[in-house]
């Protein structure tokens, strides 16, 4: 295996800069037309950090609070020459926590859609494709893919591990969240996965990192790897660091039992709401600096002009009560400057254009009355557009979990072989609000026509069905008609006594 330092390794977060070499006018015109000379990487990206989208998310570490960005007002006293500082009113809001919220639940706020793709599936198919679902349920298989699936909306990364407990099938969602640092590596000829490895800390009550951790995954170990950051063993990593040595010490080396590496990965480009970074960014200035001309201007300014004026009262902490002053005197207050409206014009804007390039819909309010399925899916039409290519987007990721929880769910229940010959398709449906009673009668009307079955139907009605409600039909059929065949055979029985 290669060093681990080696290891950790991934291709960074970026952001397309601004600034480009190629079209300054102070620089010299190249002679060199090489792509890389026009088109450098180092030219037209800046590198971004996981840490850097957890400021982004927390309106605690927004650029609003940078007095960089921001800067105080400084303040000098002509007379004694004192300079004092003014602390500007600074406004973060949560945009980054609502639009995460939104996508997140568009996804998956349905449940995965499985159906068995086996033609004329026979008992035992079915039975074997009811005990996958009964086993996705269990093991919380929906709230793993929505961990993962917020996760990679807010970090732009994350990884689900499946592994065996005792017999039975466990899994674990890894994520910057957590404090997981992921570096996966791929096969150069077929773009597999070949090698994942997880970094993670220990802390302790103070945020002091003690121990750095590597897990490594490849198709047959779990490898474990520790680096000592305190104490005596941390002072000799050090000195192993400074000197190019790798300063990890294998732990453990255990088999995982699964014939491949059972870690599904999913990488995006970054954060949902990095098309509107920079207009949150542009709303938090404008808003800030609106609250802080409302603190200069909002309260009436007063004027005194004159020579006998008296003033009963704390004219700058409190109301005046009385103003005496002669007839060549005068007292009044000052209109301030009204700049509401063009607030009003700016914040609106970047309001709504917050909304518009986060894919998130501006709905207007409700009336009365229950609104048609079209109706409702126009009004989401952002969304649900959104959570499409989304679907399309993790579809390679899903396939990892579902191909990980078939062989260990598999093993579990002692059935490996049948679920691996078991053809399961499935498909991420998008959440759109709708009325239940339309979606039961669009359905009762497809059944009757006879162009949709009953099974179909039961699988598609989630919020009332389970995965066995079709057998629970049939049963309750055969049921009937057992006790229509018994109260036949009793009929002629009461005749004749």
């Amino acid at each position: 295996m290669d060093s681990i330092k080696q290891l950790l390794v991934k291709k960074p977060f970026v952001r397309i800069k601004a600034e480009s070499p190629t079209q300054s006018v102070l620089s010299a015109p190249s002679t060199d037309l090489s792509p890389r000379a026009v088109n450098d990487g180092r030219n037209l990206f800046d590198i971004y950090t996981q840490d850097d989208f957890l400021r982004e998310y927390y309106p605690t570490g927004h650029k609003i609070y940078n007095r960089h960005y921001y800067p105080d007002r400084v303040r000098k006293d002509p007379e004694t020459g004192k300079v004092y500082i003014e602390y500007v009113i600074r406004c973060a809001f949560s945009f980054q926590q609502v639009i995460a919220l939104k996508h997140t639940i568009t996804l998956c706020g349905n449940d995965i859609q499985f159906s068995i793709s086996t033609d004329n599936p026979s008992e035992t198919d079915n039975a074997n494709f009811y005990e996958f679902q009964r086993g996705w349920e269990t093991h919380d298989m929906e709230i793993a893919w929505y961990e993962a699936a917020r996760s990679a909306k807010i970090t732009g990364d994350t990884a689900f591990v499946g592994y065996m407990h005792k017999g039975a099938f466990r899994w674990k969602v890894l994520s910057y969240l957590n404090g997981d640092t992921l570096f996966p590596h791929y096969d150069n000829v077929t773009g597999e996965l070949d090698l994942f490895v997880r970094r993670y800390n220990d802390e302790d009550e103070e945020g002091n990192v003690m121990v750095h951790w590597a897990e490594v995954w490849d198709d047959t170990y779990i490898y474990r790897f520790k680096e000592n950051y305190s104490g005596v063993a941390g002072t000799i990593n050090k000195i192993k660091n400074k000197f190019g040595l790798d300063g990890y010490s294998l732990v453990s080396k255990e088999p995982h039992n699964f014939p491949f590496i059972p870690v599904a990965y999913f990488r995006a480009s970054g954060p949902c709401w990095q098309f509107s970074q920079d207009t949150i960014d542009q709303y938090e200035l404008s808003f800030s600096y609106m609250s802080q001309n409302n603190l200069a201007f909002a309260f009436p300014i007063m004027y005194m002009k004159g020579d006998e004026i008296e003033i009963s009262g704390e004219p700058m902490t409190d109301s005046v009560k009385v103003i005496t002053m002669d007839a060549n005197s005068e007292a009044g207050f000052l209109n301030p400057p009204d700049g509401s409206e063009f607030f009003k014009m700016q914040l609106t804007k970047l309001y709504d254009m917050i909304l518009e390039q986060s894919s998130i819909p501006k709905i207007p309010e409700p009336k009365s009355g229950d609104l048609p399925g079209v109706a409702v899916k126009l009004l989401f039409s952002q969304s649900i557009e959104r959570a499409m290519e989304d679907a399309q987007l993790y579809k390679p990721f899903l396939n990892g979990i579902v191909k990980i929880f078939k062989h260990g769910y598999g093993v579990e229940c002692e059935k490996i072989s049948a679920f691996t010959k078991m053809n399961v398709s499935f498909y991420i449906e998008p959440y759109v609000h709708m009325n239940n009673s339309e979606l039961v009668n669009n359905l009762a009307t497809a059944v009757q026509n006879g162009f949709l079955s009953k099974e179909t139907a039961s699988e598609k009605i989630r919020m009332y069905s389970t995965a066995q409600e079709y057998d629970r039909i049939i049963r309750e059929f055969k049921q009937e008609q057992q006790q229509d065949i018994l109260a036949n055979m009793q009929q002629p029985i009461k005749e004749t006594a």
